[in-house]
């Protein structure tokens, strides 16, 4: 049975990456994005979630794969911006992408493979090693939304594990996406990389690897697992 993968935040970087290495993996695709994809989601709108979630399924069957690459960083001061800078707008919109679009994509899939599952079943999220360390160039904003979609990974790996289906998540370091560089300019590469052993940025195909191994059917013994793709920045 051909196994159907919807994508978030799939337009660019991350999620561009996965909807590639997945494809090449025998996948049907389904990419999402807010803009520039064959699916317009918003994932902070939960009824746009389920009304894409299902035509994704009339179009192309059963969802049985979800990866959740959809994010935002905002940084209104050069460097790492201070608690006491970060205004509440700012919070809630993190929060939105990051924390609450992770859970209505969730969810949905959730509401449809609880009852009627599939062979396979797998959910990778993206979350991030800032929501593991508190953050080295996001502000905590930001590393507080990553940090919620690490507990979330866990609660939904118990509650999916009884249908077969995994949870797992992806902590990435520094990669070269256009979301990292809206906050960090070349300028920035030699003291980013000079935190990392392995001494560069990341690449999105790198992180899309550790994606694909995680929705292969090899992968089927591991849930509520954390894998770090960050080049050494963050060892344990």
């Amino acid at each position: 049975m051909t196994r159907v993968a919807l994508i978030t935040g799939a337009a660019s970087g991350i999620g561009a990456a996965c909807a590639r290495s997945l494809a090449a993996d025998g996948l049907v695709v389904a990419e999402t994005d807010r803009r520039g994809a064959p699916y317009l989601m918003d994932v902070t709108d939960e009824t746009t979630v389920e009304r894409v979630f299902d035509e994704v399924e009339r179009k192309l069957g059963k969802v049985s794969v979800l990866v959740t690459s959809a994010g935002t960083m905002i940084a209104p001061t050069p460097g790492r911006p201070s608690l006491t800078q970060i205004t509440a707008e700012a919070w809630d919109e993190t929060f939105r992408v990051n924390a609450r679009g992770t859970f209505f994509a969730i969810r949905a899939l959730l509401r449809r493979r609880l009852n009627d599952p599939v062979p396979h079943g797998r959910i990778v999220t993206i979350s991030s090693a800032a929501g593991q360390t508190g953050g080295l160039r996001g502000g905590a904003d930001y590393a507080a939304s990553k940090a919620a979609v690490l507990a979330l990974t866990k609660l939904a790996a118990r509650e999916a594990a009884a249908t077969g289906m995994t949870v797992n998540s992806i902590a990435p370091g520094p990669v070269e996406t256009p979301l990292y560089r809206s906050v960090n300019p070349p300028s920035t590469d030699a003291a980013m990389t000079a935190n990392v052993p392995l001494g560069r940025i990341g690449t999105p195909d790198e992180i899309a690897a550790a994606v694909s191994f995680l929705v292969s059917e090899a992968a089927g013994y591991i849930t509520g697992s954390v894998i770090d793709v960050n080049g050494g920045s963050r060892m344990q």
